[in-house]
């Protein structure tokens, strides 16, 4: 009965929308990361988009190491292609959104069957040649 509330003007005020500013963390259970792969997969091997994704891993042939190729050519329309899935378990439907959402899964690298599903969905836009480096990304590991 002693305790008095601080006046509102006291309250911290939530803060404006940032552009820049990263989006909230989305984090998935490994039920999910599996349900979340598996939609995936099956999208990508949608006749449609599996014509995209070649046509934008063609155009990076000529430079199959060069990480901004990839991200420049190649993870657009993987995010294009993704979108729906991403939108449906939370994450923006942009590039980032895709890098978050690849993030959640390998928290669940542990588990067999998640790590074979995210290697398959990496597999189909992510050149061998730099499958090492976006996977040290992804772990933060930096470049």
């Amino acid at each position: 009965r002693g305790m008095q509330r601080e006046p509102p003007h006291t309250q911290p005020q939530a803060m404006s929308a940032n552009a820049f500013a990263a989006p909230e963390a989305v984090s998935l259970s490994s039920e999910q990361a599996r349900d979340a792969l598996k939609e995936t997969i099956e999208i990508l091997k949608l006749p449609d988009n599996v014509s995209k994704m070649d046509l934008a891993k063609a155009q990076m042939a000529a430079q199959p190491d060069n990480i901004m190729m990839l991200m420049m050519l190649v993870l657009p329309v993987a995010t294009e292609v993704c979108a729906p899935v991403l939108a449906k378990f939370g994450f923006q439907s942009d590039q980032g959104g895709l890098m978050n959402y690849m993030k959640a899964v390998m928290a669940h690298k542990e588990d067999a069957e998640i790590a074979a599903l995210g290697k398959q969905m990496r597999d189909t836009f992510v050149p061998e040649s730099l499958s090492e480096v976006v996977s040290m990304m992804l772990s933060g590991g930096g470049m």
